[in-house]
């Protein structure tokens, strides 16, 4: 077999585990002498192009680059490593080959990834060319009015593209770059839809908010007013697999994992207190008096359901007959849930959209 041919068959039995020890040794000094960094580079380009389909947002040539920046670093760092001893040497070299092929098949799982998550277009490719765009250059939430009478407020950097007119069957708006607040008019003959990178949002009238979360990176859209049904955007993604989505109502917001391709249904941060119909209630604060003399849990969490529109269960029906007196007026709903919990000896936790009251219960 000539040389040529002998590193392509040696990096097969190294992957697939069958390699002799004289082997890796062979392997690993041919594969840090450079010789291949462009045959590897090459490999990495043909798999990359073969995984993606046509109007993927990473050019084919990143794949090459990658491989050449890996292979560079790691030259660099063997060629400052004083060698002082043949056997730690040796054993660095085999460690700086492993290093190099990890990173080699953990950009090819990446590619991969990008392919099954089925990134075939991006969302700019969707958007008509009809459509007005405003883009949020300032440091402050920016107020953009549509034509139906709904209402996006723009965060910085965000982008909104929308039509002059809506269409007659629906309204279709996308997002892109950033976080927005909706405020829909209600009009249940033209559902309201916002593409947001992957997700769709579908709505009738309500009030939600789309962002990215800047700690998880996962697309989440939290529900103030009304109902939406969340799912994934079909023009974008070559489902393999089914991926259903949400309905949430409100203070329920759904975040979608995009490299599990799963939604969950869970809490907001700060539930507010809503109106009876679920709809806006701008008197629903003050409205909202929470103070207590003598109530049992039982008649206290049916007002927290009712105010805030989120079930309560207990895991011990004893703790309806547990008493609370005070005011928790000024406290968010979790605020009012620990001070509750905390005088009669129990403790809540979020269980996807409900909450769950632990504890002993009283007589």
């Amino acid at each position: 077999m000539n040389a040529g041919n002998r590193f392509p068959d040696l990096l097969d039995k190294y992957l697939s585990k069958k390699i002799s020890s004289r082997e890796r040794d062979e392997f690993f000094e041919l594969l840090l002498t450079g010789d291949y960094d462009e045959w590897l580079g090459t490999q990495m380009t043909h798999e990359y192009k073969e995984s993606i389909t046509e109007g993927a947002d990473l050019p084919p040539h990143i794949a090459q680059e990658i491989i050449r920046n890996i292979l560079s670093a790691e030259k660099r760092t063997l060629q400052a490593l004083p060698r002082r001893r043949k056997l730690f040497s040796m054993r660095w070299h085999w460690a700086a080959a492993a290093a190099i092929l990890v990173c080699l098949i953990g950009a090819g799982w990446f590619f991969a990834l990008r392919n099954s998550n089925g990134a075939g277009a991006s969302l700019a490719g969707l958007i008509p060319d009809s459509m007005q765009q405003q883009t949020n250059t300032t440091a402050q939430p920016l107020l953009v009015a549509l034509a139906d009478g709904s209402t996006v407020l723009l965060q910085p950097q965000a982008t909104i593209h929308y039509p002059t007119q809506f269409a007659a069957n629906g309204r279709e708006v996308y997002l892109e770059g950033g976080d927005a607040f909706f405020n829909v008019a209600k009009n249940p003959h033209k559902p309201f839809y916002v593409y947001y990178n992957n997700v769709v949002t579908k709505v009738l009238g309500t009030s939600f908010h789309v962002g990215t979360n800047r700690n998880t990176g996962n697309v989440e859209v939290a529900v103030t007013t009304g109902k939406v049904q969340v799912y994934e955007n079909e023009k974008l993604l070559k489902a393999r697999q089914e991926s259903s989505g949400v309905i949430i109502t409100p203070n329920e917001k759904a975040i979608y994992k995009a490299d599990q391709r799963i939604f969950e249904a869970t809490l907001v941060e700060d539930p507010q207190p809503v109106a009876a119909n679920g709809q806006d209630d701008p008197t629903a604060k003050a409205k909202a008096n929470f103070v207590f003399e003598h109530i049992r849990l039982a008649d206290l969490f049916r007002q927290l359901e009712k105010r805030y529109a989120i079930e309560i269960v207990v895991e011990n029906e004893g703790l309806y007959n547990c008493v609370f007196s005070g005011d928790v007026s000024q406290q968010d709903l979790y605020g009012k849930l620990k001070i509750i919990c905390l005088t009669t000896d129990a403790a809540y936790e979020i269980n996807g959209t409900r909450i769950l009251i632990k504890g002993k219960g009283c007589n």
